[in-house]
């Protein structure tokens, strides 16, 4: 039995939609090039002070703000922004957050095999001028040393970390894209825990210095990306940071930040931006901080690790499901159509070009069929 023209044509549009959905799905999901339009993530010059309504000082940065943003402070208290105005953004309380339940299985809390810790800088330029001299060295910015400490610190906790020292500058509003490819790449080494992008902020020195144990100590600010499909597993993380870190060292992260951006924290469900002091505070203190802070990392993790990994991994199974669906159907679709496996498989050599040639035919181009061919058919269904 021949397949008529309609069916081969509603073949076709089955393979083609397929095929333009895997590619579809594919771009979207690649996580070399973000889809966000790139944007200014901080500001050039200066820093917003954030008050309430009363004019209370909540904190300072060198973000950029917008209304809509929100932060919840040392104390789980929840602001969100209304208003910005120059150099002062204004927050109202929404209320404190509730408590996050606790973890249902074990932590991390020692070496994972196979696990590493991710740890670069999009802002590879920052610097603390106190230390470094200037508050920007292109290439080998004084947050690089910050973030070995980070890593040494873990690796002494015998968890593998991976410091990436790649070069991402110039600072300007394509710098994300460019970090995006080494947060990818650190995400298909080995099986992820966690992913770190260390910055430091901009501002007075004293909004993030706090004595520590009898050490003066730049605190942290952790910052979620809003415009981030990953943000509240991302923000499920920070908190449990969060809390852990001020149990041990009371004030140590001084709050969380929710920025209109993106920041690649949609690659990983527990991807972080860490600012640790600013460009006032001097390095030693930075050091100091990434270090205490390093000490309790490996008590909000989970001892099993992400189940699924990160989307870089996932992408390739997607594909390839929707690809085993899509010929499956093509399949099955030609089955019905042709009604046996022999006629399927000439239908699909004739369309290869392989000379295959519809079972019952005795001569293709004549149109006619042998008498010994029961049941074939001569005419288009």
């Amino acid at each position: 039995m021949k397949i008529s023209k309609k069916v081969l044509a509603w073949a076709l549009v089955l393979v083609f939609t397929a095929a333009t959905g895997v590619v579809y799905l594919y771009r979207s999901i690649m996580p070399v090039t973000s889809e966000v339009p790139p944007m200014l993530t901080e500001r050039e010059r200066g820093y917003f002070t954030v008050v309430d309504e009363d004019g209370v000082v909540i904190f300072t940065t060198g973000l950029m703000v917008s209304v809509g943003d929100e932060y919840i402070d040392e104390d789980d208290n929840k602001y969100v922004v209304i208003d910005v105005s120059d150099d002062v953004a204004t927050v109202r309380s929404v209320g404190k957050m509730e408590a996050l339940p606790p973890f249902t299985g074990p932590v991390l809390g020692a070496a994972m095999s196979g696990g590493a810790i991710g740890i670069y800088h999009t802002h590879s330029a920052e610097s603390y001028v106190p230390s470094d001299n200037s508050e920007s060295i292109p290439g080998r910015g004084g947050i690089m040393d910050v973030g070995a400490a980070l890593a040494e610190k873990l690796s002494a906790l015998g968890i593998k970390a991976i410091h990436d020292t790649t070069s991402h500058d110039p600072n300007d509003a394509r710098a994300y894209d460019r970090s995006r490819r080494t947060a990818a790449d650190l995400l298909k080494k080995q099986k992820p825990l966690a992913l770190f992008d260390v910055h430091r902020d901009a501002g007075p020195a004293e909004a993030y210095l706090k004595e520590i144990d009898g050490q003066e100590v730049a605190r942290c600010m952790i910052v979620i990306g809003r415009q981030n499909p990953k943000m509240q597993s991302n923000l499920e993380f920070a908190r449990r940071l969060k809390d852990e870190a001020n149990n041990q060292y009371p004030g140590l992260v001084k709050g969380i930040f929710m920025g209109n951006a993106d920041f690649n924290q949609d690659l990983f469900d527990r991807a972080l931006l860490l600012e640790m002091g600013t460009e006032q505070t001097t390095k030693e203190a930075a050091i100091r901080g990434a270090t205490l802070l390093g000490s309790v990392v490996p008590n909000v993790l989970p001892a099993s690790g992400p189940g699924a990994g990160p989307q870089t991994r996932s992408a390739g199974r997607t594909v390839g499901w929707l690809l085993g669906i899509a010929v499956a159907g093509i399949f099955a679709y030609l089955w019905i159509a042709t009604g046996s496996w022999d006629e399927m498989k000439a239908k699909i050599l004739e369309w290869f070009g392989t000379g295959g040639i519809r079972v019952g035919d005795v001569d293709n181009a004549g149109g006619s069929s042998g008498s010994d061919a029961p049941g074939a058919e001569g005419e288009d269904e």
